[in-house]
């Protein structure tokens, strides 16, 4: 209804010279720089295939630089170094909306074009050794406070706690992730920032389920992108998110997420939040979003659009349609009031609220919850035109709603079933 088609994305195209790690002295078991030494020969060869074979191969950071594909071959396992001091020196990092400079990302790339990170195989990221690290909160403190220029913003060390993202790339053109399979990473697991022409396709994501903030597939700031056939079997945290900075860093880099399809994409559950999930971090905006032909199981929410009073920016022009959900606690739930970073709240109450407009939920099936739909707005907040058609839910609750212009709704079925939906944690 409100999505509008975009020029599509397509493959990177990838120079066919080939190289193996093992010709840079990689041996199994064993840790190895051979997977850095290899992209780096192939780079200065033009570009290329650097081809991770059959095996287990230990590795710290992996730095990827344009024309390069990373391909694993089957039955190839890459697991990440568990010491720290393998991650640094610190590079320009996102961090759930706000720039630093921090831990490198276990696979990271800024500033590159036509790149891809391809095949069946695996890569752990043995994040229960950064996960100790969930609760200290001293550079998140730091950094929501929100009064530090960039270039002071320099953590890296055990005792600011700040974990890195397990697959982060920054400012990438025609980038592709296709087929590999991603486990236990250490915070948010595959995140895209301020890319164009991106595809993430085939991806497997599993993390244990009480691991912390380690959100599935994060597409932060970006401009034409397609998440497609993508499996999130288990996450700590959201499935699949839509994001786009936080508060004032992100007003000051002023790049919107924009132009994405997110299609044919399922999560197996449990989840400790949402399946689809715009914000809470999307103060420079998000706008011409379609998702379809999804299904999900045992989430916190199946559609979810978070924000809160400080974030301002304007999520618009959203589609989602053909979504099922097998049990939740919520259908779709669209709220202001998302209290879990009260370590941002808002310095000038009430000056940046944010607007959410334009948007449309269509054949939406949740088969148990306990509430829902649920619209939270809060004073001087816009809930603007949003549209319901082919619904259908079973749930404990079926709808609250405070102060939305413009609600239209056809064909909407909420069947009221005392005790429905999953008792699962929404953190």
């Amino acid at each position: 209804m409100f999505f509008k088609g975009f020029p599509l994305p397509s493959d990177p195209i990838i120079p066919t010279y080939t190289v193996n790690i093992k010709d840079f002295g990689a041996k199994v078991n064993e840790k190895t720089n051979a997977i850095s030494l290899a992209i780096e020969h192939a780079s200065k060869n033009g570009g290329g295939k650097v081809v991770i074979p059959k095996g287990e191969w230990l590795t710290g950071q992996i730095h990827l630089k344009s024309n390069i594909e990373l391909h694993l071959e089957d039955g190839a396992k890459v697991s990440f170094s568990k010491n720290p001091e393998d991650f640094l020196p610190v590079v320009l990092t996102m961090y759930e909306g706000m720039r630093c400079y921090n831990y490198s990302p276990l696979i990271y790339a800024n500033e590159v074009e036509n790149v891809a990170v391809t095949g069946n195989g695996v890569f752990d990221g043995n994040g229960a050794e950064w996960w100790k690290w969930s609760k200290n909160m001293t550079a998140r403190d730091i950094l929501y406070k929100g009064d530090l220029p960039l270039e002071k913003r320099i953590f890296g060390t055990p005792e600011y706690g700040l974990r890195p993202m397990m697959l982060q790339i920054l400012n990438g053109k025609n980038v592709l992730i296709d087929g590999i399979t991603l486990c236990n990473s250490p915070c948010w697991t595959l995140n895209l920032v301020w890319c164009k022409d991106s595809i993430v396709r085939n991806v497997t994501i599993n993390n244990p389920t009480a691991s912390p903030n380690t959100d599935g597939i994060n597409i932060e700031s970006c401009n034409r992108v397609i998440v497609e056939d993508c499996t999130v079997i288990t996450t700590g945290d959201d499935m699949y998110c839509l994001k786009a900075g936080r508060n004032e860093d992100a007003r000051e880099v002023g790049i919107p997420c924009e132009n994405v399809i997110i299609r044919r994409c399922k999560s197996l559950g449990p989840s400790r939040s949402g399946s689809i999930v715009i914000g809470s971090e999307m103060s420079a905006g998000v706008r011409n979003i379609l998702a379809e032909d999804c299904t999900f199981a045992y989430n916190v929410n199946c559609v979810r659009i978070k924000s809160k009073d400080g974030r301002g920016g304007v999520v618009e022009n959203v589609d989602f349609r053909n979504l099922y959900m097998e049990k939740g606690m919520r259908g779709i739930n669209l709220s202001y009031r998302y209290s879990c970073e009260a370590r941002d709240d808002a310095k000038e109450p009430g000056k940046y609220m944010p607007t959410i407009r334009n948007i449309s939920f269509e054949n939406i099936v949740c088969d148990s919850v306990q509430t829902g739909i649920t619209l939270d707005n809060l004073p001087n907040g816009v809930m603007e035109n949003l549209h319901f058609k082919d619904i259908t839910m079973t749930a404990d609750k079926c709808m609250t709603s405070d102060s939305v212009k413009g609600l239209y709704m056809e064909n909407v079925n909420l069947i009221e079933v005392p005790g429905a939906g999953a008792n699962l944690y929404d953190e």
